[in-house]
Formats: structure tokens, C-alpha cells, sequence
């Protein structure tokens, strides 16, 4: 197919810095699109803004078709940090890969999180419209997160897109609308145990996170469809699988989850956790939460557990709109 032929042929010069692509024949009715594909597929081209321009001529039955990328960085400063992507990517790798499938998932998401900053400069800058702003753009790349340590949201998923592909673990993006604020806003789709997820880094970054502050959180670790849709929105021109799956959420396979809220199940999920730096209850809705939030905390029945007791005499709290209760106990 033609569209094939395209792509390899684009993706090819790409990847080897080609500032401008010229095609002998008559590819202008897909080339954007497939441009656009390329975008999606593959993170790892850093330098590529995600806008281009494209011509056509034709003399006689001669037929081009030229498409320039555009790159904000001349071709030294591009092979400098070539370099430095890959080593970076070979790093996070590393750090990343776990036992199982999950463990890999799970480990690469908090090394991000713990090695990225929020850019909330470069947010604004692009929020703003300032598109000739280098190193705001950067911002929204794989290199901002995993060389600069600090990237936006588009940033952290094409960089947890980039190292699961090292991985050889399925993972793609997400575009839409974080539903409180209406702003533009990417996380990432991530294949585990055979099954889709979705999956967002930058909002269990406790830079970034609401509710719990200062250590991360696992609210967008490997969610539903459904659960994903209560924060937010979907841009209605893709094309995104329907996310079921529950056993590779992160409340789930560790167990940290009640169906509805009772102290005796509450304690048993607190003992089992303590030790961590963070302990976690993960209640169905916004009544269990406050059940819980209500006898755990205000009437101070979380002292009730015997090893609670014998260990701590403080502690500090949060929750967030997903029904999470997080604990951390100061020692006495």
C-alpha cells in the first residue's frame, strides 16, 4: 500500500534528522496524517515539534511532494543531545525493568515521577500560545523528562511511551481535557497481562497530584475506562480502546481495596502495609471515604489497631477525589 510505502519511506528520514522529505509521487492527500502517525508512534524522535508544512508540484506527469518538519535546534545541538537521549533512555530502562510485566509498569511509573519535575513555567509559556519558545516546546517532549527532569503532561507520557518500548512493553498516548480546568491535557494507554489501561504519570506526580501532597500517588495507575472518565475527558477524534480490566490496578494487586467500608477490613489492609512509607485505602465512592476518613481519623480509631498503637503516636493524611485514603505514621 502506498500509505505503508509512505510511512517507512517519512519515518526513515525522520529518524536521521532530514529537515525536509521530498516523495516522487503523489502522497499529498495522506502525508500529514501520516506524519501524524509517526508523531504518535514514536516518542523517540524528540526533536520533532509535531507541526510541518508541505508542498506540491507537478511538471507534466512528474509529480513531488515535499514535507519540512519543523526543528527548532540547528543540526549540531540535535546530534548532542541525541547522545544524551539514549543514554537516558538506556538509564531509565534499567531502573525500570522488573520480574513480572506489572512490576516493570509499576517501577517505570515511579521512576519517572520521582526523577521529573512538573514545568510549570513551560505550561504556561505554552498555554499562552508562545510557540517559538524552545525551550517551552521542549517541555512537551520525551527528552524534557527523562534529560531535563522537567516536562509537562505531554512530556511524562511520551516519555513512559519511550521506555516501555525499550521494555517491549505496548504502551500508547492519550489526548483530552483534564475535566476540572478544561485545559488540554495527554496521559498514556499501557498494554499489561494482555489487557489495556489507562495510565497517568503526571497526575500521581505529587508535584502535580490534587489531594495528596509531597509522595506519589496511584489514583491513574492502570484504570478503567470508566474511572478515567471521572477526571477526564477524551478527545472524541481518536481512536481508544475500551479499558475493563481491573487486575492490573495498582489498589487491586496489592490489595489495598474495599468494597465498601468496615474497620475490621480497614485495619487488616493498614497492618498488612505498615512499615511503607505510605499506607493506602482505596474506598468505592465519596460515602466510603468519608466513612472511613470520619472513624479512622476524627475519632482517632486507627489507634485501635494494636501495632498502630505500639509504633506511632501521629500521623498525616490526605485523600483525593477518587476515594484514596493515604496515611503516613510520624514514630513515636
Amino acid at each position: 500500500m502506498q500509505t505503508d510505502k509512505t510511512y517507512g519511506a517519512l519515518l526513515e528520514q525522520l529518524s536521521g534528522g532530514a529537515r525536509e522529505v521530498v516523495f516522487d509521487y503523489d502522497c499529498s492527500d495522506t502525508v500529514m496524517k501520516t506524519f501524524a502517525r509517526i508523531m504518535e508512534e514514536h516518542p523517540e524522535l524528540f526533536w520533532l515539534t509535531g507541526s510541518c508544512k508541505y508542498a506540491k508540484s507537478v511538471r507534466g506527469s512528474e509529480v513531488r511532494v515535499k514535507l519540512i518538519p519543523e526543528i527548532l535546534i540547528d543540526d549540531g545541538e540535535l546530534k548532542r543531545r541525541r547522545v544524551k537521549f539514549e543514554r537516558a533512555l538506556d538509564r531509565f530502562a534499567a531502573e525500570s525493568r522488573g520480574e513480572t510485566e506489572f512490576e516493570t509498569i509499576l517501577k517505570l511509573h515511579d521512576v519517572i515521577i520521582d526523577k521529573t519535575e512538573y514545568n510549570f513555567a513551560s505550561a504556561s509559556a505554552l498555554a499562552a500560545g508562545n510557540r517559538s519558545d524552545e525551550a517551552a516546546v521542549r517541555g512537551m517532549s520525551a527528552y524534557a523528562c527523562l534529560v531535563d527532569g522537567n516536562a509537562v503532561c505531554s512530556g511524562y507520557a511520551k516519555a513512559f511511551q519511550a521506555v516501555a518500548a525499550k521494555l517491549g512493553i505496548r504502551a500508547g498516548r492519550v489526548h483530552g481535557i483534564k475535566l476540572d480546568g478544561g485545559g488540554p491535557h495527554e496521559w498514556n494507554i499501557v498494554y499489561a497481562e494482555g489487557e489495556p489501561y489507562h495510565l497517568d504519570v503526571t497526575w500521581d506526580d505529587p508535584a502535580f497530584a490534587k489531594g495528596v501532597q509531597g509522595f506519589r500517588t496511584y489514583d491513574y495507575f492502570c484504570v478503567t475506562t470508566e474511572e478515567i472518565l471521572k477526571t477526564h475527558g477524551i478527545d472524541r477524534d481518536q481512536e481508544v480502546p475500551l479499558c475493563t480490566a481491573k487486575a492490573c490496578n495498582y489498589f487491586a494487586r496489592k490489595g489495598y481495596c474495599l468494597e465498601r467500608y468496615e474497620f475490621g477490613g480497614a485495619s487488616e489492609i493498614i497492618r498488612s502495609q505498615l512499615g511503607n512509607d505510605t499506607v493506602y485505602l482505596k474506598l468505592p465512592d465519596k460515602a466510603g471515604l468519608e466513612a472511613a476518613s470520619e472513624e479512622l481519623l476524627k475519632k482517632l480509631r486507627i489507634f485501635e489497631i494494636p501495632e498502630v498503637r505500639e509504633r506511632y503516636n501521629s500521623l498525616t493524611t490526605s485523600t483525593t477525589v477518587n476515594g484514596t485514603l493515604a496515611v503516613r505514621f510520624l514514630k513515636k
